[in-house]
This record gives structure tokens, sequence and C-alpha cells, in this order.
């Protein structure tokens, strides 16, 4: 795991925070690890650090941002060889699944429901890292359309 999802995390934090959204308490790794192993997913070691310092946010009414899933919500998923469902965008406008990348990190894909999954960012560091940088990330990569 790379030095800078930490510092995503701790600039990310009191910005959502500021912001009103209801942070969850955090989880532990071996609760983090039980849920993605009953959905037949590995929990890498970048998706234990995002729930051990956060376990989730609550529900919103604002549709406006994103919300990263509590693991009671992801446990509730069906297993998918696309990845693990674990965030949403506008109220479920567009989900968010995590899929291994390597044994130290997870990508994040955008999901299309019937249309397969597109990457959207190649690690969740750098997920997080650019929703960081750049609050209107998110708005750029809707689902392509073909001319």
């Amino acid at each position: 795991m790379a030095s800078d999802l930490p510092e995503a995390l701790v600039r990310l934090v009191p910005r959502w925070r500021a912001q009103g959204v209801g942070l969850l308490p955090p989880a532990t790794p071996r609760d983090v690890r039980a849920v993605f192993g009953r959905l037949g997913a590995v929990a890498t070691p970048d998706v234990v650090a995002l729930y051990g310092t956060f376990g989730g946010m609550r529900e919103m009414d604002d549709d406006n941002f994103l919300r990263i899933w509590s693991l009671e919500e992801i446990a509730a998923q069906e297993r998918s060889v696309r990845g693990v469902l674990f965030a949403d965008y506008m109220i479920s406008c567009w989900e968010y699944r995590l899929s291994p990348a390597s044994e130290d990190h997870s990508a994040v894909r955008i999901d299309g429901n019937d249309d397969g999954v597109m990457a959207i960012g190649p690690t969740l560091e750098a997920f997080l890292i650019s929703l960081d940088h750049d609050v209107d990330f998110l708005h750029g990569h809707w689902w392509p359309t073909t001319a």
C-alpha cells in the first residue's frame, strides 16, 4: 500500500465531516476481511486501511455525494465476478466496485450494470487522491456512450 492513501484520507475525512457526511466508526481488519471473504473476494490492504479509518457513510439526503457503503450494506450484496460493490454516487445512479489488482491494492470500477464495468481508478488510492484533488472528478466518468 502506498503512503499517499493515508494522506488522502487525512484530507478527505475532515472535508466530508464539514459537509455533514455521517461517517461510521472504523471497522476491524478481521471484520473487513470476513465480509469480503463471504462475497468470495479478497480485502486487500488498501481496502482494510479505508475501512479501518471509517466504517463507511450513513445514508444521505443529498444526492450530490459519493457514498462509501458500510460493511453491512456490502455484506447484503450478491457475489459477483466483477468485484464487490462498495460505493455509489447520486443515490445509486452510479455504483462502484472494488476488485483486487494485486496482492496489495484494489482497483475501482464503475458498474455499468448489464454493460459491464469500466476502470475509474487503477487503485483505491488513486481513486481517493483524485477525489481529494478534484471535487468534480466523478462527473468526468459517466458511463461512455456510443455515437
